[in-house]
């Protein structure tokens, strides 16, 4: 299973996202899960370097003999208003493809991924 761990501040602010984990959807190479998970990941990390001009947020890891990946987008503080407000409406847009994600796939008691909200 995937997990996605989002993290908080106490303004409710996203801070930071972590995921980690295989979803065994399908074989390797053909998890359309995994797939979801990654690409909503890295448009994420694209998007925060190149609409709030933030490098370095992200950090994968990819074990390709086990298809394990675990990735962590750590926002950094950010004084300036618009862009900090440009990169909360990013990572509320990707937490909403990481909820219809896992709402699509996990069906029938089966679940292919978990979103925490810490």
């Amino acid at each position: 299973m995937i997990k996605v761990i989002v993290r908080r501040d106490e303004a409710r602010c996203i801070t930071s996202f972590n995921m980690s984990g295989h979803a065994g959807y399908a074989e390797y190479g053909s998890d359309i899960v995994c797939a979801g998970a990654s690409t909503l990941f890295y448009t994420a990390a694209n998007a925060l370097e190149t609409i709030c001009r933030l490098s370095d947020t992200a950090v994968i890891k990819e074990d390709e003999e086990t298809d394990f990946v675990q990735g962590s987008i750590i926002l950094p503080e950010i004084a300036d208003k618009e862009i900090k407000d440009r990169a909360q409406v990013i990572m509320a847009t990707i937490l909403t493809g990481y909820i219809s994600l896992a709402s699509s796939v996990n069906e029938g008691g089966k679940r292919y991924i978990e979103i925490i909200e810490t």
